[in-house]
């Protein structure tokens, strides 16, 4: 073997090249806090910090959903607490209307404050958040969830059939809010007024209210309201579409074939249904119109004697709207004032409880996000601790470290200051 001065003093110098390298690596340390500051100073932990910061940054999203849900419900309790107070005074005037001591003047004051409490009804109802999204409006919070219709005079919901959801935890989720539909409009009615379903929306019990304050006592004509939303129309194009609308003041049975058509919207199926009636002269008989998202037929004629019924004889309209075959109903005969508003006074009670029971839920999903905030806040707290386990230095590990490295760092410095001025040549 030979051994040649140069190759000596290579040994000296690549000793101390290591030793700066790893005394580089313990200052790098010291400076950032982090034994594993690349994933080449420990490739196995740098994968778990990559999955602690992941779910980490998941958890802090879970906690801004709830933050998101928690002020969404909170105006939502807001206006509910608000909504209550509207049917209690409604309650009140009621109660003082049906004093026979009252005359019509008397009757059309109570009137007047009935028709403003209408209308406050109807901006709860459409409240928004600060995003200017629709509380009520479920999974179409861009859209108003109630507005009046020009040709009844009625508010019909036209918000969305579903809620939103956000999701609070791995496994858990959160509606921020109730559908307008199930707290002002599907509340159960014992009036003669109520429709196939047994149901009477708030806005109507106090427009009947309204009405007979104003001694209207017309008599109500049949109606039946398909139970689905038509947000995205219809499309018949490639399918046999008929069905028969039956009304019985007068009596008629009117074809209707909606075969080879696409409608865009609710809209547009009620112009066609109706270009079609009146093109069969039977629009003296049967109308339709939209219901918010929704279709429903009408009989003209009015009391008792009138009735309107639908039957399928090709196709699946009626499913798609969400009409029964044969659903039919009969309109009612006017009522005396002492009924109708004692109707007005059963159905406001019922309505208070909707409203009631929409809160109770909302509190319940309040807690739910409190409880679940806190399992977060654990978790993420966690999840850091073994997250400063894996990637935090020990400082005091790691200057002893520094404390050695500088000294074999020195200690090869030194021996290189004196191989260097070694030769073979001193021995020959």
């Amino acid at each position: 073997m030979r051994i040649s001065t140069a190759w000596a003093q290579q040994l000296t110098v690549n000793a101390m090249a290591n030793q700066q390298t790893k005394l580089a690596n313990l200052q790098q340390q010291l400076s950032t806090g982090l034994k594993v500051s690349v994933p080449a100073d420990d490739p196995a932990a740098a994968v778990k910090i990559l999955d602690f910061d992941k779910t980490i940054a998941k958890t802090n999203q879970y906690q801004s959903n709830i933050d998101t849900a928690r002020g969404r419900l909170n105006i939502e309790e807001s206006a509910l607490t608000t909504a209550g107070g509207i049917l209690d005074r409604a309650k009140d005037l009621t109660i003082n209307a049906m004093n026979d001591a009252l005359n019509n003047s008397d009757r059309l004051t109570i009137k007047a404050e009935v028709d403003q409490l209408i209308q406050e009804l109807a901006g709860v109802a459409n409240t928004q958040n600060a995003n200017g999204e629709f509380i009520f409006s479920g999974d179409l919070s861009s859209v108003p969830p109630f507005a009046k219709n020009a040709t009844t005079g009625n508010y019909v919901y036209q918000g969305g059939p579903e809620q939103r959801t956000l999701q609070i935890g791995p496994t858990r989720q959160v509606a921020d809010g109730d559908l307008g539909i199930n707290v002002f409009e599907n509340v159960t009615s014992s009036s003669p007024a109520a429709d196939q379903n047994g149901n009477r929306s708030i806005f109507n019990t106090l427009k009947a209210l309204s009405d007979g304050l104003a001694a209207n006592f017309n008599a109500t004509p049949a109606e039946i309201t398909g139970g689905r939303f038509l947000r995205y129309g219809l499309d018949y194009t490639a399918a046999t579409t008929t069905f028969n609308l039956v009304a019985t003041a007068p009596a008629v049975t009117a074809p209707i074939n909606l075969t080879g058509k696409k409608f865009a919207s609710v809209d547009n199926v009620v112009t066609e249904i109706n270009t079609q009636l009146g093109a069969g002269g039977f629009s003296g008989a049967i109308q339709a119109r939209s219901n918010g998202n929704r279709i429903e037929f009408v009989s003209v004629g009015t009391g008792t004697a009138s009735s309107i019924q639908i039957n399928n004889t090709s196709g699946t309209f009626l499913t798609d709207a969400g009409f029964t075959n044969g659903q039919n109903k009969t309109g009612a005969n006017a009522q005396t004032f002492q009924s109708q508003l004692g109707n007005v006074l059963t159905d406001l009670g019922a309505a208070k409880n909707s409203v009631l029971e929409a809160r109770t839920s909302l509190g319940t999903r309040l807690t739910a996000l409190d409880d679940q905030g806190a399992q977060n806040d654990k978790f993420i707290l966690d999840t850091k601790t073994t997250l400063s386990q894996t990637q935090d230095l020990d400082y005091a590990d790691a200057i002893s470290k520094f404390q050695l490295q500088s000294t074999a760092l020195q200690a090869a410095q030194q021996a290189f200051g004196k191989v260097k001025g070694l030769s073979l040549f001193n021995y020959l």
